[in-house]
């Protein structure tokens, strides 16, 4: 009994002094190791573009840990260079300042030794990672002449295997050397990776991002100002799920960082002010990457749900007299800097609000389009997909005035979208006077006593100069009253609305016991003036045609 005692009593000493031999030195006898091993394998992982330095490691072999303190993966600018004569270097260049990176899981001796080094959970905080963006001609998406890092590594790596890796706080600085050195910083970046794999089965998945068989970027309460500085970009949060190529964005905003008074001031001129609130997006099949280089757009689908727009414009304000032309929707899409290529926008739920001001009246007039549901599809400007689908098609429908029923198919040519080449079918239901009044009133000067509008349909082509086509106005009892500005309030006008009611309105459509009224439309466009403004002004002067009221 008393040998076993003693036996006992030996092991735990043996078993005590080894605890505070390693406690003691773990640091002394694996830090050098441990950072020859790291560095071998980022230069030779990365073909000697990068070089890892580390201030100092700490090790903890009883609690299984490893924590880098002040490392830094930096390029070799000559051996980038060298890289760029040889037509070899990547797009991108990496330089990423770590404070702190802890390695949970890990036997220090084993990740020394072993060919296979299995790593549990990497926890970094605060690092700051600068990419600097170069787009080279030579790269293609998939390059299987380059060796992959798998193939760098392999004589003395088998596999790397890490389950988590979690990046906290990133301070993201992208510059894009393509476009004069433009600089974006995204602060309190997160990153999420799972389930990471180096070895010979994964060398060429694309299926993984970074290796990564998930990984998530979220970033919260992003905003930046437009180069003019008259408004100013939101998004309350987004999320990148990179190995699956989709992107989630919710609570995005677009608003006027001024008053209108002081908005009006800073243009000097009429324009249209823009708000805009859009609950949810979602991006399908999405080249994220190329996105954030401004390289190009390209995804299968994007949904957008729940959203506001108001536009508001103030007339008495100087006219602006630049011209218009090429700035139709289309000509615009050929315009952008880089490759857009859309199947499918789909949009739910959206209201739409026009204002403007009438300095005639000193009142606000309103259109209203509520609950948008739409669809815009071959949305792009690349020539290879024109060729194929020449047509960007857009169809919605809408409640307009809180009211009536509306329809809208827009068609537009790009093959030929330097004539501005369009179409426009459209279809309005029951709609009363009320409704009309909201914008009548202020805007024209006019009252509708009492009108039944039944059905409209409109079907418009149109090009860089003009418009034309079929208006249909199916109506009741219209009776009028016009109206002049008297002080701070709106008169009647007695003798006007008398004469328009009894000798040039026409009051219902169709008359007793004739067919309907169908009037050709034609507008000479106005230059200064917008795309949507010319097709109201078409319909305008068809409707008016049918009312009979054709004066000019």
């Amino acid at each position: 009994m008393r040998k076993i005692l003693i036996i006992v009593l030996v092991l735990i000493c043996i078993s005590g002094g080894l605890f505070l031999y390693l406690y003691y030195n773990k640091l002394r006898d694996f830090e050098p190791l441990i950072k020859q091993r790291l560095s071998k394998l980022v230069t030779d992982g990365s073909g000697g573009l990068y070089h890892l330095d580390i201030e100092r490691l700490e090790t903890d072999v009883i609690r299984s840990k490893i924590k880098l303190v002040n490392a830094r993966l930096r390029p070799d600018t000559l051996v980038y260079a060298q890289m760029e004569k040889d037509h070899k270097a990547p797009n991108d260049l990496f330089d990423v300042s770590i404070s702190l990176l802890s390695v949970d899981d890990i036997v220090p001796a084993d990740f020394i030794a072993n060919k296979v080094i299995n790593l549990g959970t990497l926890y970094i905080n605060n690092p700051v990672v600068k990419i600097l963006h170069k787009k080279q001609p030579y790269n293609q998406p998939a390059r299987d002449s380059v060796p992959s890092v798998y193939e760098l590594i392999q004589k003395d790596i088998r596999s790397i295997k890490v389950d988590t890796i979690v990046l906290q706080n990133v301070d993201l600085i992208y510059t894009n050397r393509n476009q004069k050195n433009k600089e974006t910083r995204l602060m309190n970046v997160k990153l999420f990776f799972k389930d990471i794999l180096v070895d010979s089965s994964t060398q060429y998945d694309r299926q993984r991002f970074l290796y990564a068989r998930n990984c998530l970027i979220n970033l919260k309460d992003y905003s930046l100002n437009t180069s003019d500085s008259l408004y100013r970009f939101s998004v309350g949060e987004l999320d990148i799920l990179a190995t699956e190529k989709r992107i989630r964005l919710k609570a995005l905003t677009f608003r006027p960082r001024l008053s209108v008074k002081n908005f009006y001031q800073r243009v000097k001129h009429q324009q249209d002010r823009f708000e805009l609130l859009i609950e949810e997006m979602h991006f399908t099949e999405v080249d994220w990457w190329s996105m954030l280089a401004e390289e190009s757009f390209l995804t299968r689908k994007i949904t957008m749900k729940n959203g506001k727009v108001k536009v508001f414009n103030d007339k008495s304000q100087p006219p602006d007299t630049r011209s218009k032309v090429g700035k139709y929707p289309h000509q615009l899409l050929m315009k952008l800097p880089f490759t857009i290529n859309l199947d499918s926008l789909l949009i739910q739920n959206l209201d739409l609000s026009y204002s403007e001001l009438n300095p005639k009246s000193g009142q606000t007039g309103s259109l209203y389009f509520d609950n948008i549901h739409g669809l815009i599809t071959n949305l792009t400007n690349s020539p290879e997909a024109i060729r194929q689908k020449p047509f960007c098609k857009i169809n919605a429908r809408a409640q307009f005035m809180k009211q009536a029923p509306l329809t809208a198919a827009f068609t537009l040519n790009l093959a030929e979208s330097k004539n501005g080449s369009f179409g426009v079918e459209a279809s309005l239901g029951s709609l009363q006077s009320e409704a009309l009044n909201k914008i009548t009133i202020p805007l024209a000067l006019v009252k509708v006593n009492s009108l039944q509008i039944n059905k409209m349909e409109v079907s418009i082509r149109g090009h860089n100069r003009a418009a034309s086509g079929k208006v249909k106005l199916l109506y009741n009892d219209l009776q009028i009253t016009a109206l002049k500005v008297s002080g701070d309030t709106l008169k009647k006008r007695g003798l006007l609305s008398f004469v328009a009611n009894r000798f040039i309105l026409k009051k219902d459509n169709p008359g007793y016991n004739q067919p309907a009224r169908v009037h050709h439309a034609a507008f000479q466009r106005d230059t200064h003036k917008s795309f949507f403004n010319l097709i109201w002004k078409t319909i305008f002067t068809g409707a008016k045609k049918t009312v009979g009221y054709d004066k000019k």
